[in-house]
C-alpha cells in the first residue's frame, strides 16, 4: 500500500510512439529520480501498446492520436492509454505490470478495474488535455496543423 504522503516525480517525454495506425504521445513516468536514466526499448514499448490495443473495436469516431504514460512507481510500472475520442472524449487504459520466469515484463489490466490512474498521472493528463483543447478544439477541426501542433505540445518536468 502506498504512503499517505507526496513527493513530486519525474516526467520525461520519449518521441512518439506508432501502433497499428495510431499514434501516441509518449511520457515516462519515475517514482524514483534515479531510475529515469534508463529509458525503456522503443520496440518493447511499441509490443506493449499493441498488447492492450488488441482489444480496441474498429476506429469509428476514434481519433488515431493520444498518450500514453509509463509510469515506474514504487511498488509496479504501469502502462496508462488514452486515446481522443469523438472530438472531446477521452478512452483509456490502465495495466499493471507482470514479470514472469524469464524477467520478461507484460502488461494485463488490473485487479481492481475501476482504477483511472495516481494523482501524479493526473497532472499528465490535465496536461493533455489543456493540449488538445489548445491545439484541436480552438483550431476548430483535427488537420496536419493541428495534429502537428498537438504532438509538439508535451511536457517534461516534476508533478
Amino acid at each position: 500500500m502506498n504512503p499517505l504522503t507526496y513527493s513530486p516525480r519525474l516526467v520525461r517525454t520519449l518521441s512518439p510512439v506508432e501502433v497499428r495506425g495510431r499514434v501516441w504521445k509518449t511520457y515516462t513516468m519515475f517514482a524514483n529520480p534515479h531510475d529515469s536514466a534508463v529509458l525503456p526499448d522503443m520496440e518493447w514499448l511499441r509490443e506493449s501498446v499493441a498488447s492492450v490495443l488488441s482489444e480496441l473495436p474498429p476506429h469509428g469516431r476514434d481519433h488515431e492520436v493520444g498518450f500514453l504514460i509509463l509510469h515506474y512507481g514504487m511498488e509496479d510500472a504501469y502502462l496508462l492509454l488514452s486515446q481522443w475520442y469523438d472530438a472531446d472524449m477521452l478512452k483509456h487504459w490502465v495495466r499493471g505490470s507482470v514479470i514472469d520466469a524469464d524477467g520478461n515484463t507484460t502488461f494485463v489490466p488490473l485487479a481492481q478495474q475501476d482504477l483511472i490512474a495516481c494523482v501524479w498521472e493526473l497532472e499528465v493528463i490535465k496536461f493533455e488535455r489543456d493540449a488538445w483543447v489548445n491545439t484541436v478544439l480552438t483550431h476548430g477541426q483535427l488537420d496536419k496543423t493541428s495534429l502537428d501542433a498537438y504532438l509538439d505540445t508535451t511536457f517534461s518536468g516534476w508533478v
